[in-house]
């Protein structure tokens, strides 16, 4: 057993021997594999535990709804709620009412004073790196750490690997400059420097490099 699937159990077990009711009821029989695949492929990898995470984590709203949240991540300054989704019961089957449901459940998570994050279970198993690329934009947005890798860099570097980090496709030089506020020249020199540590792949256009996204160890 590894050190992920002892540390899911024993978390596991702590919090079924510590609930009640209906919340009991759910971390044995509906809490499952899309919940474990968000913690093992996207929470694990990047944060190494599971403190302050608590399953089927239940908020009511104003009008006494009780809602159950995949997981309640709680921490200063707001809590966040995580949620791992499947195709079928939230998009293919979903009917109207359902459909409606789910938008005021979402709806009144927000206004109850918590961050949403949510995952569907195909990119949690076929893209696991960009699912981590959230939980780790999460952490820094949300609770201001930043990664031993960005403690290294200089600011303008950090700004740049957050752009690399927002951008879904590879990013250019003018997106660079823009983001800094400095001139190609300048630019340059921190994309060569980036690339140089192994955080950024430098891309080919006709002529010259034009366009850069991040490597593996710059989505770590």
């Amino acid at each position: 057993m590894n050190k992920f699937e002892s540390e899911y159990r024993d978390w596991l077990n702590q919090h079924i021997a510590h609930s009640t009711g209906e919340r009991l009821r759910r971390l044995k029989h509906r809490h499952g594999f899309g919940e474990k695949c968000l913690l093992e492929h996207a929470w694990w990898p990047v944060v190494g535990n599971l403190d302050d995470l608590h399953p089927e984590y239940e908020i009511i709203d104003a009008n006494g709804n009780h809602y159950f949240l995949d997981f309640g991540y709680l921490r200063l300054p707001r809590p966040t709620c995580l949620e791992s989704d499947d195709f079928g019961s939230h998009a293919r089957d979903a009917d109207r009412y359902n459909f409606s449901r789910g938008l005021d459940r979402q709806n009144e998570i927000g206004l109850a004073g918590w961050n949403i994050l949510r995952f569907s279970i195909d990119k949690l198993k076929e893209n696991p790196l960009g699912c981590q690329q959230h939980v780790r934009r999460m952490l820094e947005s949300w609770y201001g750490e930043e990664s031993s890798l960005m403690q290294g860099l200089s600011i303008y570097q950090r700004e740049i690997v957050r752009l690399a980090a927002r951008s879904t496709v590879p990013f250019t030089v003018a997106m660079a400059c823009d983001c800094l506020g400095k001139n190609a020249k300048f630019a340059r020199k921190q994309l060569h420097s980036l690339v140089e540590k192994g955080i950024l792949e430098a891309l080919s256009g006709e002529q010259r490099i034009t366009r850069y996204a991040l490597t593996k160890r710059g989505l770590k």
